[in-house]
């Protein structure tokens, strides 16, 4: 099949991860600290993904949940710069693989953490764990030393950080504000980083920051469509449904679908009501006619016609077939 029933969601270096939709989707990001970090900037990312955590409770088919870790070179309590102290994993392979992204934190104690052989070493290390890293603030002094580059000052198209640590502590929340939403925005798309936004600042400032993640492409537009198919497939929705999702007419809407996603939006859809189909008839005993309801394709008969089409087999020899796979 072209197309999974999934919920992807980016990291920072636009690489996709899918997680199926019948389990859970957690999106673990780990915060990197250290003896003086800026609590500023780490509780900025950290309060407005929890912002977007409550906003998906509330918005129906959206199950990505968020999951802070704070991380130090050796666990423990550690201190920031108004001497708040938090308690920390430590940072490992281990952990560095079960992040899908790490930041590390700015703040004035950036200096001593330079002098730090251990950290820097992990830090450098992390990348070949599969976790994606990132700065916060004057954060991205320590990537420099550990010989990377900062993956969210390329995303901005320019270096915000051309002055010396540390960084004012509006700047660094201004700066966190934007790396979050940023992250919402490729995760969950434009409208959900919108409201976190609404949430966490001022009309003024909201406009601002908003225009610093930009108006959504049309890339961007399909692939929020795309999720917003796989999220109602099993109600009788239309392409038309969807490109209004994406504020387009429905003939601009298909030819940018296509283009982005490889499918036709009908086509797309289709696939999504196949695959939970798939799901339903592996993980329940519902009987056809009502999987069939379940997933927007009307009957039972219509369901068989494309599983023997899809599969040369029918739903009920799919379904002996995957419960003789998982005994075995």
């Amino acid at each position: 099949m072209a197309m999974s029933r999934t919920m992807p969601h980016s990291d920072e270096n636009g690489s996709s991860r899918s997680r199926t939709f019948d389990q859970p989707v957690i999106k673990q990001i780990g915060i990197v600290l250290y003896d003086g970090f800026s609590l500023v900037g780490a509780g900025t990312l950290i309060e407005t993904l929890h912002i977007a955590n409550e906003l998906q409770a509330s918005i129906e088919g959206l199950p990505l949940t968020y999951s802070i870790v704070l991380l130090s070179a050796r666990g423990g309590i550690v201190a920031c710069s108004s001497s708040i102290c938090v308690c920390t994993e430590r940072l490992d392979g281990r952990r560095s693989r079960a992040c899908d992204a790490l930041y590390v934190a700015g703040g004035a104690g950036v200096a001593d953490a330079l002098a730090d052989d251990g950290l820097i070493e992990l830090l450098r290390t992390a990348p070949s764990m599969s976790a994606v890293i990132s700065a916060l603030g004057s954060g991205h002094a320590l990537l420099t030393a550990a010989g990377l580059s900062c993956n969210t000052c390329a995303s901005q198209g320019r270096d915000l950080f051309t002055h010396d640590y540390p960084v004012r502590p509006r700047e660094e929340r201004s700066h966190a504000l934007m790396y979050a939403l940023g992250l919402l925005k490729r995760d969950l798309g434009y409208d959900v980083a919108s409201l976190a936004a609404e949430r966490l600042l001022d009309n003024q400032h909201m406009s601002i920051m908003l225009s610093e993640i930009a108006t959504p492409s049309a890339a961007e537009k399909a692939q929020e469509s795309a999720r917003w198919l796989e999220r109602n497939c099993e109600r009788p929705v239309s392409v038309i449904d969807a490109a209004q999702t994406a504020a387009m007419s429905g003939r601009n809407f298909s030819r940018h679908f296509k283009r982005q996603m490889g499918l036709t939006p009908s086509q797309y859809l289709l696939n999504a009501r196949i695959k939970l189909s798939c799901e339903l008839l592996t993980n329940s005993e519902l009987p056809i006619d009502k999987i069939a309801r379940r997933t927007g394709l009307s009957s039972g008969e219509r369901l068989s016609k494309l599983f023997r089409k899809q599969f040369s087999m029918s739903p009920a020899e799919y379904r002996a077939r995957k419960r003789e796979e998982s005994i075995g």
